[in-house]
């Protein structure tokens, strides 16, 4: 999802929610921040009292998965016994950041975490249709190894003597999308010796920076 399309989505969320507010973040820092990440298929979804609860199929966890087994909600059954089949919780509405921009019988990679013992996401979570990951190459790597890797690095900008993060990455601007190249094509990677931090050139973000130059 490109730097325009995210934030037609963002602000129009925003204006029809009038409570739910939430500050952009790199796919990286949203990955870094979360509890668990998997890589699901919605296939159902019922509102129970104050929360709407998301049936779905696990198909692959990159974080968590230690604690997501333990999770409520989340066990095996039927004959698809490699797949743990789920139950995440978000809010009715959007002025509880509730989501509902998720479609039944369709993949999603999900960031999200954990409360009162459950499966929680929100509007505010990363949460993506596979196929528009599989279209972007680093957040798709980054998904599966680099975003991990990396957590010590700091994206978000920072204005402290010291933000207890590498530094390399975060932004001086006070937008939080200050470059949509690094957003869109690019991951923050440590150096060799775990000092510092920068982002790393794919083929992409070559390209991009390249048509933004002055």
């Amino acid at each position: 999802m490109s730097f325009v399309i995210y934030a037609a989505l963002f602000l129009g969320f925003a204006a029809s929610s009038q409570a739910c507010s939430c500050t952009p973040q790199h796919p990286q820092e949203a990955f870094c921040n979360a509890r668990f990440v998997i890589r699901a298929k919605v296939l159902s979804q019922e509102v129970v009292g104050f929360e709407k609860v998301i049936g779905l199929r696990i198909l692959k966890t990159f974080k968590g998965a230690t604690v997501l087994n333990k999770t409520y909600g989340v066990g095996f059954h039927g004959s698809n016994q490699g797949s743990p089949f789920a139950k995440v919780y978000t809010a009715t509405d959007g002025a509880g950041c509730g989501l509902d921009l998720i479609q039944n019988n369709k993949r999603y990679v999900i960031f999200g975490r954990f409360r009162k013992g459950k499966l929680w996401v929100s509007f505010c979570d990363f949460v993506q249709e596979w196929s528009q990951v599989l279209n972007r190459h680093a957040l798709r790597v980054g998904i599966r190894r680099f975003f991990g890797q990396n957590c010590d690095c700091q994206l978000a900008p920072c204005y402290g003597i010291d933000c207890g993060k590498l530094k390399g990455c975060a932004s001086t601007s006070l937008s939080p999308r200050r470059n949509p190249c690094e957003w869109d094509h690019s991951y923050c990677v440590k150096n060799s010796k775990g000092t510092a931090c920068s982002w790393y050139e794919t083929p992409k973000y070559k390209e991009c920076m390249a048509s933004h130059e002055p």
